[in-house]
């Protein structure tokens, strides 16, 4: 047994120095330039059938480690305990290539390792996502320069008897994905590592992945780039940067967006924003809606038609026979202040600044883009009362999201760490991954902004 250890060891260390090596080939090309050279494509090619025989010889191992093993979730959390109580440093390392998923857990000295199945990570951090709600895979464990290609359909022609065909040529656009690390940092303090149990279980398998899961929500469907990325930017943030101070070349591919009523209604969704992404001639096999829950809501108790027999918009989850997916992010707050001039019977309200202290505020009030003055002529104010306003705007996208493909780049890796909280007696637990997006036709997309007051 202790062999198999060793060797799982020695086949994880060796798959990942050559996920190291093709990264830095990536990043040569990427940095000047360029396309591989003759030798870095031969390196490049020997080293991706090199980590496709690891691959197999570390599913067999794991297989047979799980086989022996039935309590192998339970192992690894002893180790864990085990190296934390000890001060070494714990790591946990995905690792998918091909038909393999696995994940090894290890302390970062002489331990052994742990071989479990990828599977129990991977799941709660596509749930909830939406690839799983329009049936695309989140593609892991992906290497090297990775290309998302784009294929044009070729034209068929009639002609003639003996009349010969013109060329159709396949237009094959090259997008080369580029991954960007991100990452999370729990820190547990010892007691509750010694009081729980199932704790780190728990964070491995739940916390950690859904937090993942969380920031691909907020990189994919933001209305603003997340701070820290550099290509990790959603279809609905170029959308909102077109109508900025400034838009890029980049922003200016993409639709403006689409004005819409506060609550829309059914026909303008229908025809404003589903048949205006059809007629760009994608294929929409993968549409589907995103906004939030409470505009969900609202669209569920909203009928199609004013008059003749109720059929609410929504219905069994789907919006104009479309899915829609849920999340907060589809929503912009402002907040601003005022501050009321009392004249005899009337008020006037005017912009000031935040008070220094909370108790220069006197009312807090949330409006719409449309309904601001209403709500303040409602308040009863004093002379030099200040309001605290916070407008919500509430957003609906719409995309084909085989066009946005995503995806985790080479194995996904966790640390426990005894060292750096140490003088707060705490365990940091750390995971980093590699994770890239493109939008590929940004004719796809369409954002429409709920502005407008309904009459």
């Amino acid at each position: 047994m202790k062999k198999n250890t060793v060797n799982v060891r020695e086949l994880v260390e060796k798959y990942q120095s050559n996920c190291e090596r093709i990264n830095a080939i990536a990043d040569a090309c990427e940095t000047e330039q360029r396309e591989r050279t003759e030798a870095e494509t031969k390196e490049y090619e020997a080293l991706a059938r090199e980590n496709q025989l690891l691959a197999m010889r570390m599913q067999a191992a794991t297989a047979e480690h799980l086989r022996e093993n039935p309590n192998a979730v339970a192992d690894a959390e002893k180790l864990i305990r085990e190296n934390v109580a000890a001060g070494r440093k714990t790591e946990i390392t995905l690792i998918r290539e091909g038909e393999f998923a696995g994940m090894m857990v290890s302390d970062a000295t002489n331990g052994g390792i742990v071989p479990l199945s990828v599977q129990d990570f991977i799941k709660p951090l596509v749930e909830g996502f939406i690839l799983d709600k329009v049936g695309l895979p989140m593609p892991t464990g992906l290497v090297g320069d990775f290309v998302w290609p784009i294929y044009d359909l070729a034209d068929a022609t009639v002609a003639g008897e003996g009349v010969a065909l013109s060329d159709s040529k396949i237009n094959l656009s090259k997008l080369t994905a580029s991954p960007e690390r991100i990452g999370i940092a729990i820190p547990v303090t010892n007691q509750a590592i010694n009081q729980s149990a199932g704790l780190i279980e728990t964070l491995v398998k739940q916390v950690m992945p859904q937090a993942v899961a969380q920031l691909l929500n907020k990189i994919v469907f933001g209305l603003t780039k997340v701070t820290g990325a550099t290509n990790l930017v959603g279809p609905f943030a170029h959308i909102i940067a077109k109508g900025g101070e400034s838009p890029t070349t980049e922003d200016n591919r993409y639709a403006d967006k689409v004005a819409i009523h506060e609550t829309p209604a059914f026909v303008e969704l229908n025809a404003k924003m589903k048949a205006k992404v059809l007629e760009t001639g994608i294929d929409g096999a993968h549409l589907c809606w995103v906004m939030t829950k409470s505009m969900q809501a609202i669209l569920e108790g909203t009928p199609i038609n004013a008059n003749g027999i109720y059929v609410p918009m929504v219905q069994d989850g789907k919006l104009c026979g479309l899915p829609i997916h849920t999340s907060n992010v589809m929503r912009k707050t402002v907040v601003t202040y005022k501050k009321a001039t009392v004249s005899g019977s009337s008020t006037t309200w005017a912009a000031c600044d935040k008070p220094a202290q909370e108790s220069g505020i006197h009312f807090h009030v949330v409006c719409t883009p449309n309904n601001e003055a209403t709500v303040l002529a409602a308040l009863t104010a004093s002379n030099n009362n200040v309001a605290e306003i916070t407008t919500v705007t509430e957003y609906i996208g719409l995309g084909d999201w085989g066009y946005q493909p995503m995806g985790l780049f080479n194995s996904l890796r966790f640390v426990v760490d005894p060292f750096s909280q140490a003088r707060k007696d705490a365990v940091d637990f750390v995971l980093n991954c590699d994770y890239a997006t493109k939008t590929l036709r940004p004719e796809a997309f369409l954002l429409g902004e709920a502005s407008v007051a309904n009459s």
